[in-house]
């Protein structure tokens, strides 16, 4: 409890126990908080918040349903059109495949550390007792930040959805709606939110498997329109991507081809991320030991393979060259009662509909859109309230911690998710969007979330290189090769290479996400506007970026890792944090003493040595 030393509480707990703060009863506890609170204000806050940690209520299914609905929201339906616009079928397949091989080694290295600190806020935690206080705190602050924007810009994007129908919901009521929505879902206690998550994953993959299923019928020859399609790689790059009748690249050639994979891949990556989410609710899990790390070696492996899947099967129905799929840096003309609601409208799994003569489908379709985008932002909430009570709880600011880090009877972090719902009213900017100015302040939130996720993830393949030379230092006190650790913790294979790998493509393509804005202003491409190309070029290293407002995941990663390292450099010279030191600072990390233990989970053999890992995964997925 080191960062809350330097606060007036710590001081009394000090002064009138002459012992750790833990050694108080609860109410000597209430009575110190009671006392330390000044004013009305300050009494209040007590009496409301009277709990300092989260309920552990969370089963293993409850936690799949939480990252499985945070997953799969509204990329897969409109993010493939652009990827398959520019890359072709072949190309976007080829993106995809090497993003999950990105997520693959993220979620290696997170799995088995995991295993062994089954800790509140891993994501914080690891950087912080491997790396630096100061890369931990970064990484809590871009986390909830991005997450606010990630929840802003879904209940923007299932708002518009709704105006397919006619008679819906005005864009303000929408609005309205699907904020409260997803606030009381949140406060409703977090044994009922895992109830409600865990149906909304089974109804996800549902509709997962059923859209499979129309991709294939309709290839079959299902519906009395004739679809095109040309599964093939794009002939070279082109900014804006191809057209029946401007199928000329800029690249052409096998270097053109590479180029186009490697913009494909930054675009996609967005929509495979949220894997780690299963870590959020490390301080929730009843079994943290036994249930995370299964989680983390497991759950992001269902939504890649439903995404690879998808995108082949509607690689195989489309026509990378129809100018219904969005293309970036062109006006689309749409005629449809979609006009304006780009994200549907030019969804390759709209136009195959569409293409076969399907007339009730798209709306059904749209439905599914609106209920991605729903769960979406529900789960973005969940998760941006949860680290931001982990942030407010190793603050040293008493009126945050007595507050925001505090929960109630219920332990539900009812201040947290309050702060965290705040950025959501940013959405009602969505009622004007049509004006120039309100597109680019949406799209700024948008994309605050997919750049400083790949900072999050560099730091956590950082951390888990640290935590590799820290084991080897103290192989008599923790031995990773020794059949003990195989038995209570999880192994990852070949690491370090994956964490290496995870490490250098993180930072590849955070470095290289605007290299396609570089190359359209020393060429000067003709397809381009020279004011859009200074745009992009912005947007990809400081976040500032015009597009459409529910577009979350336009041509570039638009990634913000200026905003990343300004908070790391601040924070490092106001507190002065140092690398840690393996010999002096690692010594004690290996058995967290605040984590549960289940002795009769540790007891029993491995899971996977009895069970197999095909059935341990199958388990899992209940």
């Amino acid at each position: 409890m080191a960062f809350i030393g330097n606060s007036p509480l710590f001081r009394h707990f000090r002064t009138d126990a002459d012992a750790d703060p833990e050694a108080l009863s609860r109410p000597q506890r209430d009575d110190v908080l009671r006392n330390s609170n000044s004013g009305f204000l300050g009494r209040l806050s007590h009496d409301v918040f009277k709990q300092d940690s989260l309920a552990r209520q969370l089963d293993s299914h409850h936690i799949t349903g939480i990252a499985f609905s945070s997953v799969v929201g509204i990329g897969i339906y409109q993010t493939s059109g652009e990827v398959i616009a520019l890359g072709g079928p072949v190309g976007a397949l080829l993106a995809f495949i090497f993003v999950a091989l990105v997520i693959f080694s993220v979620m290696r290295c997170l799995a088995e550390m995991v295993s062994v600190r089954p800790v509140t806020a891993p994501l914080i935690d690891f950087p912080h007792t491997f790396v630096d206080e100061a890369l931990g705190f970064a990484v809590g602050i871009m986390y909830w930040l991005a997450n606010c924007m990630s929840m802003v810009t879904l209940i923007i994007a299932a708002a518009m959805f709704t105006q397919y129908w006619p008679s819906s919901l005005g864009m303000t009521s929408a609005t309205f709606v699907i904020l409260l929505a997803i606030y009381f879902m949140n406060a409703c206690g977090v044994q009922l939110y895992g109830r409600m998550e865990w149906v909304f994953k089974w109804l996800k993959i549902t509709m997962l498997v059923g859209i499979s299923i129309l991709m294939i019928c309709i290839k079959a020859g299902v519906g009395p329109g004739r679809v095109d399609s040309n599964f093939e790689l794009s002939p070279g790059y082109k900014s804006n991507g191809f057209f029946a009748n401007d199928k000329q690249p800029a690249v052409a050639g096998t270097g053109g081809r590479i180029l186009t994979v490697w913009t494909c891949t930054t675009i996609a990556m967005f929509q495979f991320m949220g894997g780690e989410i299963v870590l959020v609710t490390a301080g929730e899990a009843k079994r943290p030991l036994r249930d995370l790390p299964i989680a983390a070696r497991y759950m992001y492996l269902l939504p890649s393979s439903f995404y690879l899947v998808l995108v082949l099967l509607v690689g195989l129905n489309i026509n990378y060259l129809d100018p219904r799929l969005y293309h970036s840096h062109t006006a689309q003309l749409l005629e449809s009662r979609l006009d304006g609601l780009q994200t549907a409208a030019s969804s390759p799994f709209v136009i195959v509909v569409e293409n076969a003569g399907i007339r009730a489908l798209p709306g059904f379709l749209d439905a599914c859109y609106i209920f991605s985008a729903l769960t979406a932002a529900n789960s973005a909430l969940y998760v941006s309230s949860r680290t931001l009570f982990t942030l407010a709880q190793r603050s040293s600011i008493p009126s945050i911690k007595r507050t925001i880090g505090r929960t109630n009877n219920g332990n539900t972090p009812l201040a947290a998710i309050t702060v965290s719902f705040v950025p959501g009213a940013l959405a009602f900017l969505a009622v004007r969007a049509r004006e120039r100015v309100y597109q680019e302040l949406i799209h700024v939130m948008g994309r605050l979330y997919t750049g400083p996720m790949l900072c999050i993830y560099a730091a956590q393949c950082l951390a888990f290189l640290r935590f590799l030379s820290a084991i080897k230092f103290y192989n008599k006190t923790i031995d990773r090769d020794g059949q003990g650790y195989r038995d209570k913790h999880y192994r990852a294979h070949w690491q370090p290479l994956w964490a290496i790998l995870g490490l250098t493509l993180c930072t590849l393509l955070m470095v290289f996400s605007g290299w396609a804005a570089i190359y359209d202003l020393s060429v000067k491409s003709p397809d381009v506007d020279r004011g859009d190309s200074i745009v992009d070029l912005v947007a990809s290293y400081l976040g500032v970026h015009t597009s459409d407002p529910c577009d979350e995941t336009d041509a570039d990663l638009s990634a913000q890792p200026f905003l990343f390292f300004m908070i790391l450099i601040i924070y490092k010279l106001v507190k002065r944090t140092r690398i840690r030191s393996v010999v002096d600072d690692m010594r004690d990390v290996w058995f967290v003493r605040y984590a549960p233990l289940d002795e009769e989970e540790l007891a029993r053999p491995s899971k996977r040595r009895k069970n197999g890992r095909l059935r341990e995964f199958l388990s899992w997925v209940k």
